[in-house]
C-alpha cells in the first residue's frame, strides 16, 4: 500500500488539482492550471502503469522517460510564467522559455544518442546536466520570490502554502542533483551508492511534488472553505428574504452547488441586498433604537453592535409585513461594507445575529 501511494498519491493529486482549478481569462490562474497539467503528465507517465501504457503504443522502451520530463520542462515554464505574471517582468520570463526550450532540444539529441537511460550509458550524463540546467534556474527563482512573498503574507494559509512550495522546490533540487551526480559516477568513476537509496531516489521526488501541490492548492482550498462557510452563514436571512420578497432571487433555495462558489456568494449578497430594499418600508426606527440599547448593555460594540441592530431591525420589519402592516415612505437606510468584501462580512454577521433572534428561521 505504501509503493502504491508513493507512485500513484502524487500524480492522482496533480490531476484532482487540474480538473477543479478552472483558468478562465486570468493569466495566473491559467498558468498555475498548466502548472498542475504538466506534473500530472509528468507523474503519470512515470508511474509503471504510465510507463507500460507509452511502450505499449510507441514501442520505445526509454520514451515514457522523455514524456514525464517534458512534462516536467512544461510545468517550470508554466511556474515562470506565473512568476513573470506577478512580478511583471515578462522579458525575463521569454529569455526563460528560450532556455527551457533549448535545454529541451539538446535533451532530446542525447535522448537519440544514447541506447538507453541507465547511468552506465553514454551520453546519459550529458542528457542528465541538461535536464538539470533547465530547471534550476527556474527553481532558484521559486525559491527566492517565495520567499519574498512569505515575508510580507498578510494572510497565515497563503504564508503556509508558499513555505511549502520552497520546501518542495528545494527537495526537487537535492534529487536534480543527486541524479545529476549518479549519472556522472560511473562516467567519472567513483562509487555513489548514495543516489540509489530508496529515500534518495523514491521518497525525495515524491516529498517534492507533493509539498509543491499541497503548497499551491493550499490558498484555493481555504479560499473556497472560507466561502463555503459564509455562504451557509447568509443562508437563514436570505431565506427569510426571499419568503417575503421571492422576486429577488434567480432561482428558488435548493441543494448548495459546490462549483462555482464565488458567484453564487456574490449573487447571494446581492439578493440580501435586494431583499432588504425590498422590506425598507416596513422598517421602525424605533427598533433600532431599543435594540442599540439593549446591544450597549450587552457590552456589544462597533461592528458586533450594528450587526445586532441591524438584525433586530430586519426581523421586526418582516414581521410587520408579515402582518400586513400598511408599508410608510421612507428614506432608504443603508448600512454594511464599503467593498465586497466587508459588505460580504457585514451581513454575514448581520445573518449570525438574526439566526440567533430567530431560530426557527421563519417570520412570518
Amino acid at each position: 500500500m505504501g509503493e502504491w501511494l508513493i507512485r500513484y498519491g502524487p500524480p492522482i493529486l496533480a490531476w484532482t488539482l487540474f480538473a477543479v482549478r478552472r483558468g478562465g481569462q486570468d493569466r495566473g490562474r491559467r498558468s498555475v492550471r498548466w502548472v498542475f497539467g504538466g506534473l500530472a503528465v509528468s507523474l503519470t507517465a512515470l508511474t509503471p502503469a504510465g510507463h507500460a501504457a507509452i511502450k505499449e503504443l510507441t514501442g520505445a522502451e526509454d520514451l515514457p522517460r522523455l514524456v514525464g520530463h517534458a512534462g516536467m520542462l512544461f510545468a517550470v515554464w508554466a511556474a515562470q510564467r506565473f512568476l513573470a505574471h506577478l512580478s511583471g517582468a515578462p522579458t525575463g520570463f521569454r529569455w526563460q522559455s528560450w532556455w527551457i526550450a533549448g535545454t529541451f532540444v539538446v535533451m532530446c539529441v542525447f535522448f537519440a544518442l544514447t541506447p538507453d537511460l541507465m547511468p552506465q550509458s553514454p551520453w546519459v550524463m550529458e542528457y542528465c546536466i541538461a535536464y538539470a540546467a533547465a530547471q534550476i534556474p527556474a527553481f532558484a527563482a521559486v525559491i527566492v520570490l517565495c520567499l519574498r512573498y512569505a515575508r510580507i503574507a498578510g494572510d497565515p494559509v497563503l504564508r503556509i502554502g508558499l513555505w511549502l512550495i520552497v520546501a518542495g522546490t528545494a527537495a526537487a533540487v537535492l534529487y536534480l542533483v543527486n541524479k545529476t551526480i549518479l549519472a556522472a559516477s560511473p562516467r567519472w568513476g567513483f562509487d555513489y551508492p548514495l543516489g540509489r537509496e530508496f529515500l534518495v531516489g523514491k521518497v525525495l521526488p515524491t516529498a517534492a511534488h507533493v509539498l509543491v501541490l499541497l503548497g499551491a492548492a493550499l490558498p484555493a482550498v481555504a479560499g473556497w472553505l472560507s466561502r463555503y462557510h459564509l455562504y451557509r452563514r447568509l443562508s437563514p436571512l436570505w431565506t427569510d428574504l426571499y419568503r417575503a420578497a421571492p422576486e429577488i432571487a434567480l432561482a428558488p433555495p435548493g441543494a448548495v452547488a459546490l462549483g462555482n462558489l464565488k458567484l453564487r456568494l456574490y449573487r447571494r449578497v446581492i439578493e440580501i441586498r435586494d431583499g432588504l430594499l425590498a422590506l425598507q418600508p416596513y422598517r421602525d426606527p424605533t427598533v433600532a433604537v431599543t435594540a442599540r440599547k439593549e446591544a450597549r448593555r450587552a457590552g456589544l460594540a462597533g461592528r458586533s453592535l450594528e450587526a445586532e441592530v441591524e438584525a433586530a431591525v430586519v426581523a421586526e420589519a418582516l414581521r410587520a409585513r408579515a402582518r400586513g402592516t400598511a408599508p410608510r415612505e421612507q428614506e432608504a437606510v443603508v448600512s454594511g461594507g464599503g467593498d465586497l468584501v466587508s459588505d460580504t462580512t457585514y451581513l454575514s454577521d448581520v445573518a449570525d445575529a438574526y439566526r440567533r433572534k430567530m431560530p426557527g428561521g421563519k417570520c412570518g
